[in-house]
Order: C-alpha cells, then sequence, then structure tokens
C-alpha cells in the first residue's frame, strides 16, 4: 500500500507537469535577460570605441594643423582683451572732457583771447581768424587790414572810389580802427598774440559777407558786425559758425572757443578806441557736478559679439 507502484499517482504526474512548465518558462526569461545585457555591453563598448578614435583623429588633426588650433582655443580671450583695451581708450579719450570730470567746486575762467584759425579738413589751404563788415572792400573775396591809417583823409584818399558816401567812409574808418585794436591787442594766456591782417576779412557789408561765408563754411569761426551810424558810437553782433569740429583729436566748443573771446575782445577794443578807463573781464564757470560714467557702444554689445564667436 505504501509502495508508488501501487498507488494512483495521476495529481502527482499533474504536479510534476505544472512544475516543468514553470521551470520552462523561467529558464526562457533568464535567457532574455541575459541577451539583452549582452547588447547593452556591446552597445556601451562600441560607443567607447567610437568616442576613442574620434578623439583621437581630432586630436592627430589639431597636432598636425597647431596654429589654427591655438587661434580656436584663445580667440575668445584676444576678442575680450581687445573689447578691453577699446573700452580703456575711450575712457581715456573722454577724461578730459568737462562732462565726465568730478566738479565739487569748480573754479572761474577767464575768457582769453581770440585763437588763431586751424585750417579743418575740408580745407587745408588757409583760414581765417575772424571776418568783419563793413569794410572797403568791392571784390567779394575780402579786405585784408595790413596798413594803419592815422586819419580820415588818408583812408579816404585810398578808397575815393570805393566809399559810396562820406557817412559810409566815416564808419569804415571807425570799424577799421577798431579790428586794428583788436588784432594787435590780442592776448592768449597772458602773453600778446597780435593776430596777422592777412589772416583777417573785411566785407562791404553784411549779405556780402554772409554770401561768402555759406559759400566757404570752413574758412572762419567767426565774424563781428559792426554798426557806427555816428561819432561816438559804436554798436557790434558775432556772428558765430557753430558747427562743432576736432582739433587733433579734440572736439570744439564754438560758443566758449570762439564767440565769448571774440566778444570779450571787442569790448576791450572799443573801449581802448573811446579811450574809456574800463577794464573788461568775462569768465566762465562750469557748473557744479559730480562725474557721469562713460557709457561706451563697445560696452554694450559686446556680449551679443561673443555669444556670436562661441
Amino acid at each position: 500500500a505504501v509502495d508508488p507502484y501501487y498507488r494512483d499517482n495521476r495529481a502527482s504526474m499533474a504536479d510534476m507537469i505544472d512544475i516543468t512548465k514553470v521551470s520552462d518558462g523561467s529558464t526562457t526569461n533568464n535567457a532574455k535577460a541575459m541577451n539583452e545585457r549582452e547588447s547593452i555591453c556591446d552597445i556601451s563598448v562600441l560607443l567607447w570605441r567610437q568616442v576613442v578614435a574620434l578623439s583621437r583623429k581630432n586630436f592627430v588633426l589639431a597636432y598636425r594643423n597647431r596654429t589654427a588650433t591655438f587661434l580656436r582655443i584663445f580667440s575668445s580671450f584676444f576678442f575680450i582683451l581687445l573689447i578691453f583695451l577699446v573700452n580703456e581708450a575711450l575712457k581715456g579719450r573722454f577724461a578730459v572732457d568737462p562732462y565726465y570730470r568730478d566738479y565739487p567746486d569748480p573754479s572761474r575762467q577767464v575768457i582769453d583771447g581770440i585763437s588763431d584759425c586751424v585750417a579743418q579738413a575740408t580745407n587745408n589751404n588757409e583760414c581765417f581768424t575772424f571776418a568783419y563788415a563793413p569794410a572797403p572792400d568791392y571784390s567779394g573775396t575780402g579786405y585784408h587790414p595790413t596798413r594803419d591809417y592815422t586819419s580820415l583823409a588818408d583812408f579816404e584818399a585810398d578808397f575815393a572810389g570805393v566809399c559810396p558816401s562820406t557817412a559810409d567812409c566815416e564808419e569804415m574808418f571807425r570799424v577799421h580802427q577798431v579790428v586794428g585794436i583788436i588784432a594787435k591787442s590780442n592776448a592768449l594766456h597772458g602773453s600778446p598774440k597780435p593776430i596777422d591782417p592777412r589772416k583777417i576779412a573785411g566785407f562791404r557789408n553784411q549779405s556780402v559777407m554772409d554770401d561768402y561765408m555759406y559759400n566757404h563754411p570752413t574758412k572762419t569761426v567767426g565774424a563781428y558786425v559792426f554798426s557806427s551810424p555816428a561819432e561816438g558810437t559804436m554798436n557790434f553782433v558775432v556772428q558765430a559758425n557753430s558747427t562743432s569740429f576736432t582739433i587733433r583729436g579734440v572736439w570744439n566748443r564754438p560758443y566758449i572757443d570762439y564767440v565769448l573771446p571774440m566778444q570779450a575782445q571787442a569790448h576791450r577794443a572799443i573801449a581802448s578806441f573811446f579811450k574809456v578807463a574800463n577794464e573788461v573781464e568775462i569768465a566762465t564757470q562750469t557748473f557744479a557736478h559730480p562725474a557721469f560714467e562713460v557709457s561706451s557702444f563697445e560696452g554694450a554689445v559686446a556680449p551679443l559679439f561673443l555669444l556670436g564667436c562661441e
């Protein structure tokens, strides 16, 4: 009875079959997992071989062309250095401008004499320190007051056919004397600096002078329009060319550099002409302000260029 040969073993056989089936399923899953691991290892090895091969190829190419490799690595550094130097140059350029300097307590600056003209880039031949009207000139190119006239008779003798009337000739004579005083008494930085009469141009009237200055915009930076209708009377108007230009890399200021000196010098000359003991002094003073920061175009667009280079 206890012998398995004489017992009903159908249930046991079924269990064995089920166990065999389960065992077969586990074996299949294990095989699939092993195949997947082998595939991943193969891909990793292949990827590593490709990375090593490409790195070696790039290293060999970079070594053969060492100059280009050096430029590619350090080009950004050189570009940053260039931007830095340009920015420092701009700061140094604007360091002399009063707008970018600290002025807690600015001092007075006495207006000096009339500066000599400087031929601009568009006119390298000649220039006039200033022009004036009226003058005994009918040529339209300007009269140069090179001769001193001690009397009205001498003046009328030389320009008898030029003066429209006696009153006009007397007015031109008085203006001529004032212009001579302006030229002779001119001083810069406390030292006499007479103006060469050949660098002074006189015109018949304001209309002729305006036409000449319009057709020759770089000939002079300023002009006088005198009016002396009667003896003992002398008026003037300063007419300036307000176009700014650079002189040795520095932008000029027409009003400060030319208009005020011409005005001060004319006041002194008229006072001397009428023998009036009056010391005329005109001074300017910069408005107190802190130093403003210099903003550069290069500093604003440098990040965009750096990103483009990268």
